[in-house]
């Protein structure tokens, strides 16, 4: 659903007017107007059986919610008119927007909403209002990282401007290239520095990943860490080859160590605004860019995350309609 150099079709924004919502709707409009896409502004409002609330409150959600069963309409309503305020106090009706009021679980109905719009990439806060603290806070974001099937932009509340400094971080995989292409044209459109960041984590990881190609028969000792890091540069050198860009637009880095504690602390040096991550990286080398390190940096610096699935992902949410009849049968 991307186009090749990183822009976006349909861009989904995730709302429950905190403070960390708004900055996410601020990065959607921005990057809405450099691309063009459809801006599919989201409001969830989960179960109130879920909701740690006072009394009063309960009381009001039991006016709204009526059985519990279905949104009724005057809360529809109601929903879609703040959200038609906000585009207005952000000076967005200039574009082409979509609105979504959602009921039921937040990262649920995110990532139906995202297989059901034909949502290219979902931008979310990190933190909701206390009244909804199921909302985006910490393990909704990560359930979107892990099911959505969209590219996922997490962005931090004071993130309220397009980012001046994009990293992107790669382990040589189809979905970090994804992912870097998919960074550096945010930071084409924002006219950022753009950084890439290559980690070598152990050599018996490479020898196990089947990268023998540069470091057999090598010498044992420093040499070698020469030679695997030397050959590790020219990879990179020739992964930015193979993004299609100019190369003196990309500023190269190397280290040794953990992915994601080199990610962050490469991060907090640049005073990055934005991390591209891919979510799924080469097999062979478990712990770089695999399983939590999207996780982990999102939560030890203060970036904001943008986190690529591979092109053959699929959700292991299915669909609603797929959903509906699995569970008819």
């Amino acid at each position: 659903m991307t186009h090749s150099r990183g822009g976006y079709e349909r861009i989904l924004v995730a709302t429950d007017f905190s403070e960390s919502a708004t900055a996410a709707f601020r990065q959607g409009v921005w990057l809405a107007r450099q691309t063009g896409a459809t801006l599919v502004l989201a409001h969830t409002l989960p179960d109130r059986l879920r909701l740690d609330q006072t009394e009063a409150l309960r009381a009001q959600l039991d006016l709204l919610y009526g059985d519990g069963q279905l949104l009724p309409r005057e809360v529809q309503e109601a929903a879609e008119a703040r959200l038609k305020q906000l585009v207005l106090d952000h000076g967005a009706s200039d574009l082409n927007v979509r609105f979504l009021v959602l009921p039921g679980e937040p990262f649920v109905e995110l990532t139906h909403a995202a297989q059901t719009e034909g949502i290219d990439l979902v931008l979310t806060g990190t933190r909701g209002l206390s009244a909804w603290k199921e909302f985006l806070v910490g393990s909704t974001a990560k359930r979107l990282i892990r099911k959505c099937p969209s590219s996922v932009w997490i962005v931090k509340a004071e993130h309220l401007e397009p980012p001046k400094v994009v990293l992107a971080a790669t382990d040589f995989s189809e979905v970090s290239r994804r992912a870097a292409l998919q960074g550096f044209q945010i930071a084409q459109q924002a006219s950022a520095k753009f950084h890439l960041l290559h980690t070598i984590d152990h050599l018996t990881d490479y020898l196990s990943a089947g990268r023998e190609d540069y470091v057999s028969g090598f010498p044992v000792g420093p040499p070698l860490r020469r030679e695997i890091n030397d050959g590790a540069q020219r990879l990179l050198e020739q992964f930015v080859a193979s993004l299609g860009v100019d190369p003196d637009q990309v500023q190269l880095h190397l280290s040794w160590g953990s992915a994601w504690q080199e990610i962050s602390r490469l991060a907090q040096h640049l005073h990055s605004d934005l991390i591209a991550l891919g979510t799924v990286g080469r097999s062979g080398i478990p712990g770089v860019l695999l399983g939590n390190t999207a996780e982990r940096v999102l939560g030890t610096c203060e970036s904001s995350i943008l986190t690529v699935k591979p092109e053959s992902f699929v959700s292991p949410l299915p669909p609603p309609a797929i959903r509906r009849e699995s569970e008819e049968s």
